[in-house]
């Protein structure tokens, strides 16, 4: 499993179609895109400009297989939104529910 955790630059009264935006988006890619299993989305206590969305993936040619694809309108209207400021990557190493 990988996790892709993508840091947005979002102007505080965009936060609500954002969010929105981003539920449609990880709802389309989770039934369209074989190894997606959702993501998070995440604003930080002391930047009210800085959001994460956390997705996991099975794996990084999964995600590649997404990312290389025409995007959706939901990922364009994300975009519309917000400035992508960054894009990483990492291996699930553990994952613990307890």
């Amino acid at each position: 499993m990988i996790r892709v955790i993508y840091e947005w630059y979002v102007v505080p009264e965009n936060l609500e179609a954002f969010s929105e935006a981003w539920q449609q988006t990880t709802t389309l890619v989770r039934e369209v895109y074989q190894g997606a299993h959702g993501s998070c989305l995440l604003k930080d206590s002391k930047d009210a400009h800085t959001v994460l969305t956390i997705a996991r993936w099975n794996s990084e040619d999964d995600w590649r297989t997404f990312w290389s694809s025409e995007n959706p309108p939901e990922v364009t209207q994300m975009s519309k939104l917000a400035r992508l400021k960054d894009i990483k990557i990492y291996e699930e190493i553990g994952h613990f529910k307890a």
